[in-house]
C-alpha cells in the first residue's frame, strides 16, 4: 500500500493496491501483430495556482510537460524491447500504424513514443551530421475513435457527460458531502468554486506537478490549518480528487460506452484482420485518461485508475490457433516502463488458456463484440439512443411477460 509520505510516488503513479512488477513480460515467439493504447504523458493543470511564482508550466494549461515527454520515450523504449524484430526499426507503412485524438498532448505523447519505437537505422538514417537518430513517424487524428467527447455532431456527448460534470452520480454526491470541510478548505485558499468537484482535481494536477518540479506548496498546504489535517495528509487528500470526473466516465456505463465503444470495435476490426492475414504488424493509439480507461474496462480488464502514459497492450498469435494476450503497461513512474499481464474480469478468465494466458480471438470476439459499435454517428444522436433504450425496455418487459 502507498504511504502518505511518498507523495512523489503517489502523484505519479497513482497505484494504490501493489508495486509494478521489476520486469517486463515477454512477447510470444509465435505472437505477429501487436496493438498498444496510451494515456497521454504527464501535462499541466488545466488551472494554475498563483499563489507562488511558478518555475513550470510554460507550456500552457494540458499541454504535454517535459515530464510527459519522458514517460512518453519510456514507453517506446519499452514497446521496442518488446515487439523486438517483429517490425523494421525503420517506420514502413507496410508494417505500422498510429493514431491520436486531436489534443497536443496525445500528439505529442505518440510523437514520443514513436522516436524511440522507430530509431531510424542504414537507409532510414537520414540525419548524419548530428547524430541525433531520429525519424518523423506519420499518425492519423481520429476523435471519434479516440476522443468522442470533443466530436461535435456528437450530440449525446453531453447528455452522458451531464451527471457527471454536474457531480450528480450517487458516488460524486457522497464524495462532495463526505468531505464538505476539506472543499470548503480548498475554497478558501484557492478561490476557486470547489461546488463542482472538478476544481478539485484541478488542485491536484498542480500538486502532482509542484511534487515533480520540486516547487514550493502554498502555506495552507504546508502548514494546514483545517483541523486533523497534517501537511501530508492534506497532499493525500487533494490528491484523491485526481481524474475524478475522468474516472467516472468509465464507470459510468452510458459514458463509457459512448467514449470508447467505436475505439473497441476497431480493435476487434484490427485483429480480426491480423487474422485474415493483414500485414500490419503494429498498431499504437494516443488517447485520454476517461477514453483509455474506459476501453480496458470494455475489453475485460480489471482497472479503477490510470496514470500519465499507461494503458495497455494486446498481442496476437495464430499457432497453435487464433488467440489473443492482454497486457498493461505502466511508467515507473517517469523513464522506465514496465509491460505485464492484466488481471481480467471473471468472465475472460473463463476462456484463458492457463498453458500461456491467451484467449482464443473468437470466444473473446464473442465477449466484446456486444460492447463495441460500428456506427459512431447513430451512437451519438440522442433520438436514436433514446429509441434504442426504449426498445430494450420493451424488450424487457416482454420477457417477463412471456
Amino acid at each position: 500500500m502507498l504511504i502518505l509520505g511518498t507523495i512523489f510516488f503517489f502523484s505519479i503513479s497513482l497505484i494504490n493496491s501493489s508495486e509494478l512488477p521489476s520486469t517486463s513480460t515477454q512477447i510470444d515467439p509465435n505472437t505477429i501483430f501487436v496493438l498498444f493504447g496510451t494515456r497521454h504523458g504527464n501535462r499541466n493543470p488545466e488551472k494554475f495556482l498563483q499563489e507562488n511564482p511558478r518555475s513550470w508550466g510554460y507550456e500552457g494549461t494540458t499541454e504535454l510537460t517535459s515530464f510527459g515527454k519522458r514517460q512518453g520515450y519510456g514507453l517506446g523504449v519499452e514497446m521496442r524491447k518488446f515487439i523486438g524484430n517483429l517490425t523494421s526499426r525503420n517506420f514502413n507503412s507496410t508494417e505500422a500504424k498510429y493514431i491520436s485524438s486531436s489534443a497536443n498532448r496525445c500528439q505529442m505523447t505518440l510523437q514520443t513514443v514513436t522516436a524511440a519505437l522507430h530509431i531510424p537505422e542504414k537507409w532510414g538514417d537520414w540525419d548524419t551530421k548530428t547524430n541525433d537518430h531520429w525519424s518523423p513517424v506519420p499518425y492519423t487524428i481520429d476523435d471519434p475513435l479516440l476522443r468522442m467527447y470533443s466530436v461535435k455532431e456528437c450530440t449525446n456527448s453531453d447528455k452522458v457527460w451531464a451527471p457527471i460534470d454536474n457531480d450528480e452520480l450517487d458516488h460524486l454526491k457522497e464524495l462532495k458531502r463526505d468531505n464538505a470541510k476539506e472543499l470548503e478548505y480548498f475554497q478558501a485558499n484557492t478561490g476557486w468554486n470547489m461546488s463542482n468537484l472538478g476544481k478539485a482535481a484541478d488542485l491536484a494536477d498542480n500538486l502532482i506537478e509542484i511534487d515533480l518540479y520540486n516547487a514550493t506548496y502554498p502555506d495552507w498546504i504546508e502548514h494546514p490549518s483545517l483541523s486533523g489535517y497534517t501537511s501530508a495528509t492534506l497532499k493525500a487528500k487533494i490528491l484523491s480528487f485526481a481524474e475524478v470526473h475522468q474516472i467516472a466516465c468509465a464507470d459510468y456505463s452510458p459514458c463509457r460506452s459512448l467514449m470508447a465503444g467505436f475505439w473497441l470495435n476497431d480493435l476487434i476490426t484490427r485483429l480480426e484482420a491480423a487474422n485474415s492475414g493483414n500485414p500490419l504488424k503494429i498498431v499504437g493509439y494516443a488517447s485520454h485518461t476517461e477514453v483509455t480507461l474506459a476501453v480496458m474496462k470494455l475489453l475485460g480488464i480489471e482497472k479503477e485508475e490510470l496514470t500519465t502514459s499507461a494503458g495497455f497492450v494486446i498481442e496476437f498469435k495464430k499457432v497453435p490457433n487464433a488467440s489473443i494476450r492482454i497486457l498493461n503497461h505502466d511508467p515507473n513512474p517517469i523513464d522506465q516502463h514496465v509491460i505485464y499481464p492484466s488481471i481480467l474480469t471473471e468472465d475472460l478468465q473463463k476462456i484463458t488458456r492457463k498453458s500461456d494466458g491467451f484467449i482464443p480471438l473468437t470466444e473473446f470476439v464473442e465477449f466484446a463484440k456486444k460492447r463495441a459499435f460500428s456506427d459512431w454517428r447513430s451512437e451519438c444522436s440522442v433520438v436514436t439512443s433514446e429509441i434504442r433504450a426504449r426498445k430494450a425496455v420493451c424488450l424487457f418487459q416482454t420477457s417477463q411477460t412471456v
